[in-house]
């Protein structure tokens, strides 16, 4: 069994953290990692991800939703042809943080025969791509929430 755990701070509230991370429509305007979703984003449900891979190759994957758990976590799971060969499951958790703000834990299981084979390379670019999705949530986030926020004045005064 093979783990890649990754986490980045955000500056914007978890309520829009949550809604664009479980809007599955839109990734493929903002996720470097998962070009698209399509299904619904619930618990048992079944979704087709196709996923970034190295150089340029998507690849669609068959998932399902194993959990759903508004407005904290999602985890995907998903098998390649047999299961056994390859297995993982994708994690996305939002925490909360005292000063505002959330953390977002971001992070990948893979087990199977075609992880071992595979190792060092794999978690290389499993890591890579789940740093790379981080960042674009980071992005997206941080505009909304500017976007959101009430013009102010001079010196930072709310006009």
């Amino acid at each position: 069994m093979e783990q890649t755990q990754t986490q980045i701070d955000i500056a914007a509230p978890a309520s829009l953290v949550w809604a664009i991370l479980s809007d599955f429509r839109t990734y493929q305007r903002w996720n470097p990692l998962m070009r698209g979703v399509q299904g619904r984003p619930a618990s048992g449900a079944n979704v087709e991800i196709r996923l970034s891979s190295p150089p340029g190759a998507d690849v669609k994957v068959r998932s399902t939703v194993v959990r759903m758990s508004e407005p904290r976590e999602i985890r995907l799971r998903d098998h390649f042809a047999v299961p056994g060969l390859f297995n993982s499951e994708r994690r996305f958790r939002i925490e909360a943080l005292p000063n505002g703000g959330v953390r977002f834990h971001h992070g990948e299981q893979a087990w199977g025969i075609l992880v071992f084979l595979f190792s060092r390379r794999r978690t290389l670019r499993a890591r890579n791509g789940l740093e790379a999705m981080n960042a674009a949530l980071k992005r997206r986030a941080e505009r909304a929430c500017a976007d959101e926020a009430p013009p102010t004045g001079a010196w930072g005064v709310q006009a």
